[in-house]
């Protein structure tokens, strides 16, 4: 059957347009599949540059002790976190681990390892806080800060007795004491130090002071120099509370020249053990007077709350 020339030109036209309008719409579903995978593996990329990491949640100064209270988790782009940044298997497992701030640090700052020390160790179970009102103390001495004790002798010698121990400052009816301290102590720090006070009390003179770390949380502590009698040695030799590393460290110590050249004939004058009653006289009544005033001071703010309540 003949076509009509006009019927073939038009089913030709049509033919052709379909075409073309499959291949327009193949090509624009082509588009817009590479657009969604362009857009997928883009947004793939951005969640793998992510990274959880711990920002500090207030500011916090050098040498100060940090909780995970103190962190926030956070989400940043890898590229700005530092390659160090703290993670959840570098936090303490101990329930007595603690973590210091090595430098001060502002709110939102990204915590790293190299900022912080951690230290897994447990307290010793001879530590003791131990309270002395004997000490000259540095004028802007705070709680928190951490200091040496040293014992200076009328010749210049200078001793560490012990080091790098964080000072807390009793506070009176709300005024922090002017003359006492509280610190942590091992037993055989606690005999040192005693030794020390002795010493100090014998020689007229004498002092026995604190000086304060400028960046503790970066500076190591310092090595003790201080030099115990024979009497204490013994005692420390015997004492079933101190661990054999400081036992050595002290025997060590103790077998050095040092005592005998210059703390035993300062200690061993005519008025030594006069001085050493007058002080420890004086040291006793001052603790029972600061005592007193912290007494009178909780009563006062009993007191004081009972009216405020009624």
């Amino acid at each position: 059957m003949a076509t009509n020339p006009m019927q073939r030109k038009a089913r030709n036209s049509f033919l052709l347009g379909m075409l073309l309008m499959l291949i327009i719409t193949g090509a624009i579903i082509a588009f817009l599949m590479l657009q969604l995978m362009n857009m997928r593996r883009e947004e793939q990329e951005l969640e793998a540059s992510y990274v959880t990491v711990y920002t500090l949640n207030r500011d916090v100064d050098s040498g100060e002790e940090v909780s995970q209270a103190d962190f926030t988790i956070t989400q940043v782009i890898n590229s700005t976190a530092p390659t160090d940044y703290l993670t959840p298997s570098d936090l303490p497992t101990s329930e007595d681990g603690a973590m210091i701030a090595k430098i001060s640090m502002t709110t939102g700052t990204v915590l790293s390892r190299e900022m912080l020390y951690i230290d897994e160790e447990v307290t010793g179970n001879d530590v003791r806080k131990q309270e002395y009102n004997m000490f000259v103390l540095p004028t802007d001495l705070v709680t928190g800060d951490y200091v040496d004790v040293r014992l200076l002798l009328p010749g210049g010698t200078d001793y560490i007795v012990v080091s790098k121990k964080q000072v807390e400052i009793p506070n009176i009816a709300g005024v922090d004491s002017t003359d006492t301290i509280s610190i942590e102590l091992s037993e055989d720090e606690i005999l040192l130090l005693s030794n020390a006070i002795v010493d100090a009390f014998r020689v007229n003179g004498a002092k026995l002071y604190v000086n304060k770390y400028t960046e503790p949380g970066i500076q190591e502590a310092a090595t003790p120099t201080y030099p115990v009698n024979y009497e204490v040695m013994q005692l420390i030799e015997s004492n079933p509370n101190i661990v054999e590393e400081a036992r050595t460290a002290l025997y060590n110590r103790y077998n050095t020249e040092q005592r005998n050249d210059v703390l035993n004939p300062a200690t061993s004058t005519d008025d030594a053990e006069s001085n050493l009653q007058n002080n420890m006289t004086e040291s006793i009544t001052d603790s029972l007077t600061t005592r007193q005033e912290y007494l009178e001071g909780l009563s006062a703010a009993a007191a004081s709350t009972t009216t405020t309540t009624n």
